[in-house]
């Protein structure tokens, strides 16, 4: 654990954020331990083994991937607009009823709370 003072604290704060990204930085006023700075991450730790709440707009939200897979229909995906109308087309008329069913079915298993009403 690091210690800083607030005077270092206000002269080096990209060096305080750095280090309390990887460990708890304590900041100290007149040689006396005043506060500590921690990680995100650290206090949402240590809020949850708390059982506490954690504020809200402490929720970190994850950048989202998206990775471009064969499609498991068989549908060429390099052209999304073509695949998404002849995927509907094929739906629509049954053909791809029973592939359909398999695929529904898997998600329904993976998200239960998000069954048809």
């Amino acid at each position: 654990m690091l210690t800083f003072s607030s005077i270092e604290l206000q002269k080096q704060i990209g060096d305080v954020q750095r280090a309390a990204g990887r460990d708890a930085v304590v900041i100290t006023s007149h040689g006396k331990p005043r506060n500590i700075l921690l990680s995100v991450e650290e206090f949402r730790r240590l809020k949850e083994a708390a059982g506490e709440k954690i504020p809200n707009d402490l929720n970190i939200k994850r950048a989202v991937t998206v990775r471009h897979l064969a499609d498991p229909l068989g549908y060429d995906v390099s052209d999304f607009k073509a695949a998404a109308r002849k995927m509907a087309e094929d739906a629509l008329s049954g053909k791809t009823k029973e592939a359909v069913n398999h695929e529904l079915a898997a998600v329904r298993a993976r998200f239960p709370k998000l069954r048809a009403k």
